[in-house]
């Protein structure tokens, strides 16, 4: 199974994780990836906002990649993998995923941002016994050197929240101050956890926070990101067990397209 519109190969690959090793309340995010390939078959490959089409862009989707269910061999495996390709879409799989992908990227992009869509925190040392946990993967991005723009954030404890407030490389913006606040970036990595959007629109997580986003709103802002260079970007988080009328899935798929024809799909 294969996104919609994807290609035999291009600069920009798809590629799925499907592990939750480290999930600690409601496990099926590694159902994922392929839940949100089946969904994207329900899309047009044309956006009409955009003006542009899947069909035009050259990416291509890999399909998974299988890893250890230990969280530190899960980190080294996909980060050899990303080491072979150029411009990575992943689609998680739970949030851990996420930091093997960017300390990749960091050996080709000193200056490397993150924006970091989430309901949660996800800066604890350690958790549940180890430090690749899902709730400490922006605690070891920034230990990598990466600047941190946390957007929607309503849950952590008072120690991650404490932390904000001393790392200089980590800020929390509205969603509203986005396309101002990256228009002296150099390269991006976009990070988007599902449960950044309210369960209302997004009920198919591990992890639901209520008084999150909303789909609206968020693909306005996109619309209107500036021309910033794009690392590649995740969707994760995303459990198809508790989905079933397909929404978030069909949500997760709508903006992995969009956000590769804003990104990659012409002027």
């Amino acid at each position: 199974m294969k996104f919609i519109g994807a290609k035999d190969s291009g600069k920009v690959s798809i590629f799925g994780v499907p592990y939750d090793g480290t999930t600690c309340f409601r496990p099926g995010a590694r159902f994922g990836p392929d839940g949100v390939r089946f969904f994207s078959e329900n899309l047009e490959t044309y956006s009409p906002v955009l003006g542009r089409d899947l069909e035009d862009v050259e990416f291509t989707d890999l399909g998974n990649v299988e890893v250890s269910a230990s969280p530190e061999k899960m980190v080294e495996e996909v980060e050899a993998f990303v080491n072979k390709i150029e411009i990575p879409v992943m689609i998680g799989g739970e949030h851990s995923v996420t930091y093997p992908v960017v300390r990749s990227l960091k050996k080709s992009y000193n200056n490397l941002t993150i924006v970091h869509f989430d309901a949660h925190a996800d800066l604890r040392d350690e958790y549940s016994g180890t430090k690749f946990s899902h709730a400490c993967v922006m605690r070891r991005i920034l230990e990598l050197g990466c600047r941190v723009i946390q957007v929607g954030i309503r849950s952590g404890t008072k120690e991650e929240f404490d932390l904000v407030e001393e790392n200089p490389l980590i800020e929390r913006i509205n969603i509203t101050n986005l396309p101002e606040r990256l228009k002296d970036e150099t390269f991006v990595y976009f990070s988007i956890d599902i449960d950044y959007f309210d369960p209302a629109f997004a009920p198919g997580t591990g992890t639901p926070e209520p008084c999150g986003g909303n789909p609206v709103e968020f693909f306005e802002i996109l619309y209107n990101l500036p021309p910033v260079k794009i690392a590649g970007f995740d969707v994760v988080e995303v459990s198809p067990p508790y989905d079933p009328s397909g929404i978030t899935q069909m949500l997760a798929a709508k903006i992995i397209r969009e956000m590769i024809l804003k990104f990659w799909g012409g002027e």
